[in-house]
């Protein structure tokens, strides 16, 4: 975990034990350390980048190259995409993905109970369009949990939980529970296309799926003698990315050795999956995950 800043912000509520706010990457960052697991969860963008349960190795991949600061994508960890995904339905907006992961969250609660610690970060007051909560559950299990609701004017929500999951070599994955299922494939120009049955995914190239499924997925990561298990709640939809040697080159902020060691597996609402949301209305979307040997 990395060293605390000494000008560190000063906590806006309590802070259980285990949990302390200061510094990572030069931002500032709640920092979890218990029995069950460490942790860096980043005010900027309500970004987790680091879970790390005891006696494993972490369950995130966090770019070398990643900038950091308010306003800046973090390449890495759980990213919080919405109210929109890509450019949106209709391919026309400038600020890719959305601005939840570009404005720094206030923290609104931390609790433990036991080794485990729920953290919830919120959008502040000054944010209008509409409400969003983040609560993080860091225990054994990680579950992560996004709730936005509609300000003023309906919503029709697109979201993701944008999760670079780390891997000892994505040429050496398979990926369990999408076998069968329809997709879109990016990389293709969104062209329409379906999973072999039962058949597990192992990715071969620039990966780029989104993919209607709401099962729970499994990662087996062959390098690193692991399963990971996903299990979204509240969408639509599971999107799987990896650029490859190639499209890798094109992102300053990934080096260019690094595209094997992660895969993006999102639970999302997205595209013909989106929520369409009235005034005042609320919907979550949510994921936990587990390691297991």
């Amino acid at each position: 975990m990395n060293s605390t800043g000494t000008d560190a912000p000063t906590p806006s509520v309590p802070l259980p034990a285990g949990v302390r706010l200061g510094e990572t990457h030069g931002v500032p960052a709640l920092l979890v350390e218990t029995p069950a697991a460490t942790a860096e969860l980043l005010l900027d963008g309500a970004q987790l980048i680091s879970w790390i349960p005891a006696g494993q190795q972490d369950l995130l991949w966090l770019s070398p190259d990643s900038a950091f600061g308010e306003r800046e994508a973090v390449r890495g960890g759980i990213p919080l995409i919405g109210p929109w995904f890509g450019p949106g339905r209709d391919l026309a907006m400038e600020v890719k993905h959305g601005w939840l992961r570009n404005i720094r969250w206030d923290l609104a609660a931390a609790e433990r109970t036991g080794d485990e610690v729920v953290i919830t970060l919120a959008t502040p007051a000054d944010v209008k369009a509409l409400t969003a909560t983040a609560q993080f559950r860091l225990g054994a299990e990680l579950s992560v949990d996004l709730t936005i609701t509609a300000g003023p004017r309906p919503l029709e929500l697109e979201a993701a939980l944008h999760t670079y999951l780390a891997v000892g070599d994505v040429r050496r994955i398979e990926i369990h529970g999408l076998e069968g299922a329809a997709f879109l494939d990016n990389t293709r120009g969104l062209l329409p296309d379906v999973m072999p049955e039962g058949e597990p995914l192992s990715p071969t190239a620039s990966t780029d799926r989104v993919v209607d499924s709401t099962a729970e997925v499994t990662v087996h990561d062959a390098k690193n003698s692991r399963r990971i298990v996903s299990t979204p709640r509240g969408t639509s939809k599971t999107v799987v990315w990896n650029p490859w040697d190639a499209l890798v080159t094109e992102m300053a902020d990934i080096p260019d050795a690094a595209w094997p060691e992660f895969v993006c597996i999102e639970p999302a609402i997205a595209k013909d999956g989106f929520v369409a949301l009235a005034s005042g209305e609320s919907h979550s979307i949510g994921v936990t995950y587990r390691i297991e040997r």
